[in-house]
């Protein structure tokens, strides 16, 4: 069984799931039985933060909607942003604040996230673990980044 250490989420673009190490990953519609514990971390591509990785598991071959693992270091501050198209994000470890639409939420593990688009949204790890989350996209993911 596997015991994470310490885990959260991110969406992850298309451009980072086309440049998996293996090439493209596999088709969201192909036979697929994936574990955290053997994934292959990277650096998210621009333009997301420094800090974040990522790891890619399929891509939907109409849409090019994403299913991704992200994973935030203990304390990041993932900055206030918005999309395109919803985003559906389950937490695996860590504990985070998710703050939606202005609104807090305090997530941990076994937290599903349904993110309409075009809602501000922005995830704040906590100092005491790194965060993991599962994101899937129904199509290409864009970002709109919020000013301060």
């Amino acid at each position: 069984m596997f015991k994470p250490a310490k885990l959260a989420v991110l969406v992850l673009s298309v451009s980072a799931l086309a440049s998996a190490d293996a090439g493209k990953p596999p088709s969201t519609e192909d036979l697929m039985a994936t574990s955290l514990g053997s994934v292959a971390w990277k650096d998210a591509p621009a333009p997301v933060p420094k800090g974040v990785q990522v790891s890619p598991v399929a891509v939907d071959p109409a849409s090019k909607g994403s299913v991704a693992y992200a994973k935030f270091p203990a304390g990041f501050d993932f900055p206030a942003h918005s999309h395109g198209l919803h985003e559906y994000t389950v937490v695996l470890s860590g504990k985070a604040t998710f703050t939606l639409d202005g609104k807090a939420h305090e997530v941990g593990p076994g937290s599903y996230i349904v993110i309409p688009a075009k809602t501000v949204h922005s995830l704040k790890c906590h100092e005491e673990s790194e965060c993991v989350v599962l994101t899937r996209r129904p199509g290409p993911t864009d970002y709109q980044w919020v000013q301060k």
